[in-house]
């Protein structure tokens, strides 16, 4: 693999967060079924206001039931044969409240699954910002070990010259040759991690890439901080409150009296002398009065309460949770803050110790392995601060995920 440097860090195409995750989103074959069910629920709406108009069919049949030699069908009851060719029109009568009641356990249905949906699209959200802040940290890694590469490699030369005038000891050259090949590993090691991490991205955004790409920094702020019951999650156990009091009034409903009307016209006979007179019509009223089921009602309610109990557990444990955690995240964020604003402190003194220690090292009058370790600890303080960084980026991150609306 060839290695990175700067000038192709600077020329690579930027890419921003947002990128990733419209591409994401638009790639998500769950986020793409959720849609879809929402509009098959859209027509499911259409199909129950059509059943409950009214109906038209036309119904056609011939049959014959021949006796032979005085085996067969009783003729009283067949009448030998039959032919009929009917229009027949049907409505159900129901009440308003019975058909509103059906339609509103679809729109509760469609509610329910865009508030899963929209759950779903921020937890993939969530997962990709994750990646992109492992992605972005894995890229400051790398120009920082660009730079105190070149950094290194500069002073190799001042250092050479120093050696072959023997101001400087070949012993700590060599020492310092050490130090520079092993930073020269550490960038190689950092630029397969950052292709690797890159690769994760682009693999769960559904992206087909290679191309090498510079991420623009991440754009997290602090949300407003939200109350459970203004987040996301309470929505979603409103609408399972109100699923559960209309799944109350359908069990009721399927317990009142229902009324059909019919009507038809056609043909209708059994062939007799004067068939072609065997034209008519006939209506009727059809009526279904529920009297007894076994208790099937009472016992269809209580489980349904039983729904509605386990709902209000359910919210008050999430409620619990939602407080705890957004109070831990914020403590967090608090402690990384402050951790970080006393890494720069003392990396104004680490980089003013370095400034100090070259300038001693080109009269002789401090060690190799003294210099070295003021640049290593310079070097941890800065991958300390990238840490930093990336850790608040995380918490941010799940922050927002947790107090979403």
């Amino acid at each position: 693999m060839l290695l990175l440097c700067l000038p192709r860090l600077i020329q690579a195409q930027e890419k921003q967060l947002e990128d990733f995750l419209m591409q994401g989103r638009a790639n998500s074959p769950l986020l793409h079924d959720y849609a879809n069910q929402v509009k098959s629920l859209g027509w499911d709406s259409a199909k129950l206001r059509a059943g409950y108009g009214v109906q038209v069919a036309a119904n056609s049949d011939f049959m014959y039931a021949p006796v032979i030699h005085g085996w067969g069908y009783d003729p009283a009851i067949t009448n030998g044969q039959n032919v009929s060719a009917l229009m027949v029109v049907s409505k159900e009568v129901i009440g308003k409240n019975n058909l509103q009641t059906r339609l509103n356990s679809l729109m509760l249905q469609q509610k329910a699954i865009e508030g899963q949906s929209q759950l779903s699209e921020q937890a993939l959200f969530q997962q990709i910002t994750g990646q992109y802040i492992i992605c972005y940290s894995d890229q400051q890694q790398l120009i920082l070990t660009e730079e105190i590469l070149s950094f290194l490699q500069k002073e190799d030369d001042v250092l050479r010259k120093l050696t072959r005038s023997s101001v400087l000891k070949q012993t700590d050259y060599l020492t310092f040759k050490v130090a520079l090949q092993q930073q020269s590993l550490a960038r190689e090691q950092t630029n397969i991690q950052l292709h690797n991490d890159l690769a994760a991205l682009n693999y769960m955004c559904g992206i087909t890439d290679t191309t090498f790409i510079l991420l623009t920094a991440p754009k997290l702020k602090p949300t407003v901080t939200t109350s459970f019951d203004q987040s996301r999650y309470a929505a979603n156990f409103r609408i399972d409150s109100l699923k559960n009091a209309n799944n109350a009034e359908l069990i009721n409903l399927n317990y009142k009296p229902k009324v059909s009307v019919f009507a038809d016209g056609g043909y209708q006979s059994a062939l007799p002398r004067e068939a072609y007179k065997n034209w008519g019509i006939s209506a009727g009223v059809n009526i279904t009065l529920p009297v007894y089921d076994g208790r099937q009602r009472k016992m269809s309610l209580l489980q349904n309460d039983l729904a509605e109990d386990t709902r209000k557990q359910s919210k008050e444990f999430l409620r619990k949770q939602f407080e705890q955690q957004k109070m831990q995240l914020m403590q967090q964020l608090t402690d990384y803050q402050n951790l970080t604003a006393s890494a720069e402190r003392q990396l104004n003194y680490t980089r003013t110790l370095v400034e100090a220690d070259k300038k001693q090292l080109g009269t002789g009058d401090i060690r190799m392995t003294d210099y070295l370790l003021a640049v290593h600890n310079y070097l941890d303080l800065r991958f300390s601060l990238i840490q930093y960084e990336a850790a608040k980026l995380s918490i941010l991150n799940a922050l927002n995920y947790l107090i979403l609306k």
